[in-house]
């Protein structure tokens, strides 16, 4: 029983030093009305688009350049051209693509903010779409 006690404290001092390293401090997470204010707050801004050409075109955020996470030789490729002192704010369908996107491009040295959710809790906080590219 002591022993199982032992594994159970170290199991849980792993687990949760896992858990700390997940989330990359130097990435801003908040939620889209909070995207929204600081976004349109920045005159220096990227807004970037991680989704699929297809998921844009049904609908994004006005102004938004479109850079298909899921392609990653392009992603890479024109990432590099975003320019390092303008503050990225990124976003996707629901938040894990754009947070992958968002700490590679941190660790490229880019400043990026990523919204909370993606375009579903943008759409439920009943923000504003646009098909316009």
């Amino acid at each position: 029983m002591k022993l199982f006690k032992i594994f159970s404290v170290i199991a849980a001092l792993f687990l949760s030093g896992c858990k700390a390293d997940a989330a990359d401090p130097a990435i801003d997470v908040i939620p889209p009305v909070e995207f929204q204010s600081r976004l349109a707050g920045d005159s220096a801004a990227y807004l970037l688009d991680v989704r699929r050409p297809d998921e844009f075109a049904a609908g994004h955020l006005q102004g938004a350049h479109l850079l298909n996470w899921l392609d990653a030789e392009n992603f890479k490729k024109e990432a590099v051209k975003i320019d390092k002192s303008s503050t990225i704010y990124i976003y996707c369908r629901s938040g894990r693509r754009s947070n992958e996107a968002a700490t590679y491009l941190s660790q490229q040295g880019y400043s990026v903010v990523d919204m909370a959710g993606g375009i579903l809790a943008w759409q439920k906080a009943a923000l504003p779409l646009s098909t316009d590219d």
